[in-house]
């Protein structure tokens, strides 16, 4: 994070996006925590602006996959510094199709719980978001999984049972 303060004008403007963002139908638990990071993380502000600024739909849901993906990283941030361990890179291809099967696992539970705009509405993440989470293999967020698990009822056991399979 940088040391970016909001102005009051600037303030006034993220105030102004967040109800433009509301009447385009995007969830207040969503808006809060964007708002409450742009006030002082320039990159979500930039971020706000863009998304008022553009006019097409596809852009606007992939910004906005943008910043809910800037509110989970801000939220799993540790408070010092974590020493994480290396991942050789011949062993990327297979994480990468562990973590397609176990997406691909979700997915199929999200599908015969209610679907994706379901799921939106009950964890408050964007749609745009939850469409990024399930066509990427990239390593999905503990935050996210936790949000999905929490709305379909899945037991800790459940959701960790097939990471592990």
């Amino acid at each position: 994070m940088s040391d970016f303060i909001t102005t009051d004008e600037q303030k006034v403007k993220i105030y102004t996006i967040a109800a433009t963002m509301k009447q385009s139908g995007l969830s207040d638990r969503f808006i809060s925590s964007a708002v409450r990071l742009a006030e002082y993380y320039e990159g979500v502000f930039d971020l706000f602006e863009l998304w008022a600024e553009e006019e097409g739909s596809q852009e606007k849901k992939s910004i906005i996959a943008d910043i809910q993906e800037e509110i989970d990283e801000f939220r799993e941030q540790p408070n010092e510094p974590l020493k994480k361990p290396y991942i050789s890179y011949k062993d990327l291809e297979g994480i990468s199709k562990d973590i397609r099967s176990y997406k691909d696992f979700l997915r199929s539970k999200v599908d015969k719980w209610g679907g994706i705009t379901k799921l939106a509405a009950e964890t408050g993440i964007p749609q745009p978001s939850l469409s990024r989470f399930f066509s990427s293999n990239s390593m999905p967020r503990r935050t996210t999984i936790y949000k999905i698990a929490n709305a379909l009822n899945l037991s800790e056991a459940e959701v960790i049972a097939e990471w592990a399979a």
